[in-house]
């Protein structure tokens, strides 16, 4: 999740939580955006207190911040992000395979960045980023 505009950018799929499950959104975040993030900031799962991932930010000059154990306040972004997402999805015990389950995740994150007016913003996470693209390119910025 891109802080400054709540956008998602990278996600990935998996059936269980393992380091792999957020390397893999890291670099699809990476790629989308054809750019690094200047910080990154997690919680303490041991997904992202991994080597593997902890050097992966390291080797691309990313300043890890970590929410204190015990503190998911300090994660609040994405804390409030997942709530609603569940809620926005809905019960995922009913669909009938995996990729029926991705597919909806997929639509479910598409329509949070581009449809749903984040509270905040008073616009989609996707317009609330393009309308300050557009800003800074006419300020010179």
């Amino acid at each position: 999740m891109d802080i400054f505009s709540r956008e998602i950018i990278g996600w990935h799929f998996a059936t269980n939580h393992q380091r792999d499950l957020v390397i893999e959104a890291l670099l699809d975040a990476i790629e989308k955006r054809q750019t690094t993030p200047l910080y990154f900031h997690s919680d303490q799962g041991s997904e992202y207190d991994s080597g593997e991932y902890l050097n992966l930010l390291e080797n691309n000059q990313i300043i890890i911040s970590m929410s204190r154990k015990s503190h998911p306040w300090e994660n609040g972004y994405q804390e409030s992000f997942y709530s609603g997402f569940k809620l926005d999805l809905g019960p995922t015990n009913h669909y009938q395979d995996l990729g029926e389950l991705f597919e909806k995740i997929a639509k479910q994150i598409h329509y949070y960045n581009t449809q749903r007016i984040h509270t905040k913003l008073k616009t989609s996470p996707e317009k609330f980023r393009l309308d300050r693209e557009y800003l800074f390119k006419e300020m010179g910025a």
